[in-house]
């Protein structure tokens, strides 16, 4: 069976059925948890064929987790609720986890993931993360220069109640699979330039999707304004939305 009219078939129709109210989410909200079982799930099925008894039990364990972390991230968008994962315990555990995979590494294969800085040196928030989440606001804090690097999870990062410091304030969101949402407050002067290798992108009124995208948008009174907030986001797949509150 050829793959591309399946999957032709299957956006199309679950489309039909989100536009007709039916469903509440569309093909490409679901489309990066999705990759993330099938690719997990494919793993575990070459490791099942290659018959090589205890010498994979490291990477089953290891694609097992990311199997159980898509699954966990697809079921609360097709309307299933989850109890919320504790990752004050779950990334000190990955961390144990992927020492003894490098520990041993004839053991296992371990993924690595390579991001780009994008040659822009932060002197404020730096924060890294391989799977989970990251969220900052509502409420008040304080905007500082950000630099965000994820592998597999979503970014929140809520200003409509920051505080924003009087000058060019620079935001860079990088990630591999997952989703990535910041929201500004009415008002604010704003720069943004979004990239995506493969899914949904939302930049005020402006959407696109599919693959690869690529979306600027800068406020008309940006050089001039006192506040403004430089954003780039830039992630291989999955959805980006940056929305400014009316």
């Amino acid at each position: 069976m050829k793959l591309f009219p399946v999957l032709l078939i299957s956006f199309g129709v679950g489309f039909l059925l989100y536009n007709l109210q039916i469903i509440s989410f569309t093909p490409w909200s679901i489309l990066w948890p999705v990759l993330i079982i099938w690719f997990a799930g494919d793993q575990l099925v070459k490791i099942k064929r290659r018959q090589r008894g205890a010498a994979d039990s490291w990477d089953i364990v290891l694609w097992l987790i990311v199997l159980t972390v898509g699954v966990y991230m697809l079921l609360p968008i097709i309307g299933i609720p989850m109890p919320s994962i504790p990752w004050k315990i779950v990334w000190p555990l990955g961390l144990v986890l992927l020492g003894l995979l490098v520990l041993f590494p004839g053991r296992s294969s371990v993924v690595k993931v390579h991001f780009n800085p994008g040659g822009r040196k932060h002197t404020g928030d730096f924060k890294s993360s391989f799977v989970g989440d990251f969220n900052r606001g509502p409420g008040n804090w304080v905007l500082d220069d950000t630099e965000i690097r994820q592998g597999v999870g979503s970014v929140k990062l809520d200003l409509t109640q920051a505080i924003i410091p009087d000058r060019e304030v620079f935001i860079d969101v990088v990630g591999y699979v997952g989703d990535a949402s910041i929201y500004l407050p009415p008002g604010l002067a704003f720069k943004a330039e979004c990239s995506l290798g493969l899914g949904e992108i939302t930049v005020l009124d402006q959407n696109e999707s599919g693959g690869p995208r690529h979306v600027t948008q800068q406020s008309a009174d940006y050089e001039t304004a006192t506040q403004k907030v430089n954003i780039r986001v830039h992630w291989k797949i999955g959805e980006i939305s940056i929305r400014q509150i009316r």
